[in-house]
């Protein structure tokens, strides 16, 4: 069974003076609901028309209602965790998965 994705909010903590960054990212979930893998670029809104395009930015806002993540390095890995709670990244499967 397949999983499934959504756009979240990503911390990167800057180096040294480097100020902290925020980007939207899609994130992608086993059926479960965990979090599994992310994209390593930030997205960006994009359309073949004005409406496809407002349909996107308003996908990619929809982020913001989700708590804010940040990759933490494991042992053997890399995890996305919740910056308020240091939780591991989950989200709810939608309706019918």
């Amino acid at each position: 069974m397949a999983g499934f994705w959504n756009y979240r909010v990503i911390e990167c903590e800057g180096k040294g003076d480097e100020p902290t960054l925020y980007q939207i990212h899609e994130v992608e979930y086993n059926v479960n609901g965990r979090a599994t893998n992310w994209s390593e670029t930030g997205a960006s809104p994009v359309g073949t028309s004005i409406e496809e395009l407002r349909a996107d930015a308003e996908r990619l806002a929809s982020a913001f209602e989700k708590p804010i993540l940040k990759v933490v390095r494991l042992q053997r890995g890399y995890e996305l965790v919740e910056v308020e709670t240091g939780e591991l990244a989950q989200a709810e499967p939608p309706a019918g998965l």
